[in-house]
């Protein structure tokens, strides 16, 4: 390595050991012109970029690291957290196996490979990576969260209080142990731990972001279980201001406008020979909170049917066509002459992820719930598909993405205003895909589920091509790891409280209100 560039990094290095962050990273990008694949240089831009919320550009800096430093384990480490981020779940794997190959004794590292395989849904390997980072550290953060976050997700909420509060009790990881167990429990008093969070929140300890706001949503969550909407409201948006990155309304409406005016009945009639066979899939879609885990559960409680959960392929692939983008002429080009042998080659791929999930299995459901952009592609590829939309009252939906953490992609949910613009224009293109995709959309309304949950029940597994068996009623009792947000109300039975949640709060909720405008609630 040129000397000049050693001592470049060694100055960077001090600058940032010394918290002056913004001078190193200036210097940083000084080693990377002269020397692209400086190993240190990336490693700390990844750091950065990662900090920063850049994950794209994290992973990029991290790869180029790990293979110039393939023996460093934090660089496999961050790369492996990156990934993840990102939705790549098996690089994730490798990346995060790799590093706890090269620092066996480090708890940390198989703590984390413990939420990797708990994201993945392999809970028995989920919790021996949790096991093993405590067996070195009984007071390991990640490790205590973990397992409470794996018992949630298979169902052992009171389990999953336990190792709460015991993180908590050791102190650690506090932020995110609060914010689990706000969501655990369900809080008819004011309780001690409240003051707690109440005291984190206003001690002047920096901390990243999303941990301040963990603190906030823990808040937010105990004041509306106490009643105490107003203060509810005040942690909520504090922690949704640190959680979620700005969003742009108009942008957003402009995309979904350009998709509805490619995505035409043209587009589809000259593309009805493209078609695959399968009858696998079963699409379930709609917005976050709309109950997409709940219809989920009850589908693959079926014999012939197996839980694919949040599988990640048509998100990925919406952003590698372009999709995610502004909308441009070269873009609309690109959409209208995809070739026939893409579209096949894109429905064998799906395929296969399906296959990996059960092979055996005559359904598999797919819940991404913003899979509702890409019906375009999913009724051109797979016709015989089960394709499930689920509804829920708007201002019910929107009020409980206010509530909820999602990831910063979903930063939609920042305000009242831009959740409920959000939802009419989500709205619009339902209504403009009900008029021209060539396959049956079964709109299943949360709400007459809930009313009618034997007949609602029935009529979803018919569309899904199954026969009716009684187990689908106790969707509850299922063994199927669940991942997302809704994981500790599908542990019960059907339930009414979530519904009319506005009721009675219209004050509160004006904003909402008003940005729904024909979609809000008659009041």
């Amino acid at each position: 390595m040129n000397p000049g560039v050693t001592q470049l990094v060694q100055e960077a290095l001090s600058h940032q050991h010394a918290g002056r962050i913004p001078i190193a990273l200036n210097m940083f990008e000084e080693v990377l012109r002269l020397d692209p694949r400086n190993p240190q240089a990336n490693f700390s831009l990844g750091i950065a970029a990662y900090q920063e919320g850049k994950i794209g550009l994290a992973i990029e800096r991290l790869q180029i690291a790990a293979r110039k430093a393939a023996k460093h384990p934090q660089v496999h480490q961050l790369l492996g957290l990156a990934l993840m981020n990102a939705g790549d779940l098996e690089s994730a794997q490798s990346s995060l196996k790799k590093a706890v190959s090269l620092a066996p004794k480090e708890a940390d590292f198989h703590a984390q490979l413990g939420d990797l395989y708990r994201a993945r849904r392999q809970a028995v390997l989920s919790r021996q990576s949790y096991l093993r980072a405590l067996k070195l550290d009984p007071e390991n953060g990640y490790g205590l969260v973990g397992m409470g976050q794996l018992e949630v997700t298979i169902g052992n909420i009171d389990a999953a209080i336990e190792w709460f509060e015991k993180a908590i009790a050791c102190k650690k990881e506090l932020p995110t142990a609060f914010q689990c167990l706000s969501l655990a429990k369900t809080f008819k008093e004011k309780p001690a731990e409240l003051d707690q969070i109440e005291a984190l929140t206003n001690d002047g300890v920096p901390r990243p972001g999303p941990e301040q706001a963990n603190l906030h949503w823990a808040a937010g969550k105990i004041y509306h279980d106490i009643g105490d909407t107003s203060r509810g409201l005040e942690h909520y948006q504090k922690a949704r201001t640190l959680h979620y990155p700005p969003f742009d309304p108009a942008a957003y409406e402009d995309r979904i406008a350009f998709m509805k005016d490619v995505f035409n009945e043209e587009f589809f009639s000259s593309r009805a020979d493209l078609a695959n066979t399968s009858d696998k899939p079963v699409f379930i879609f709609g917005l976050p909170r709309s109950g997409t885990t709940l219809v989920e559960q009850i589908v693959s409680c079926h014999s012939r049917a197996s839980s694919g959960g949040e599988i990640q392929f048509f998100r990925h692939l919406q952003e590698d066509i372009g999709l995610k983008g502004k909308p441009s002429a070269a873009l609309e080009n690109r959409l209208k002459s995809m070739e026939p042998k893409e579209f096949k080659r894109i429905a064998r791929k799906y395929l296969e992820v399906l296959d990996s999930v059960d092979r055996r299995a005559d359904r598999v459901t797919d819940k991404m719930p913003h899979n509702y952009e890409m019906l375009w592609l999913m009724s051109v590829l797979f016709p015989k598909a089960a394709f499930v939309h689920c509804y829920r009252s708007p201002a019910d939906t929107c009020i409980s993405l206010l509530s909820h953490p999602l990831s910063p992609a979903h930063n939609y949910a920042l305000t009242q205003d831009t959740v409920g613009r959000y939802y009419r224009t989500y709205a619009s293109l339902m209504e403009h895909w009900e008029n021209v995709v060539p396959v049956n959309l079964h709109t299943l309304t949360y709400e007459t589920l809930v009313d009618n949950q034997r007949s609602e029940s029935e009529v979803l597994l018919s569309h899904a091509g199954l026969d009716w068996e009684d187990g689908c009623l106790e969707f509850y009792k299922s063994e199927s790891p669940v991942t997302t947000f809704s994981n500790t109300q599908v542990r019960r039975p059907i339930f009414r409280s979530s519904l009319g949640r506005w009721q009675g709060k219209e004050a509160h909720y004006r904003d909402l209100l008003d940005a729904l405008g024909p979609l809000a609630p008659q009041v």
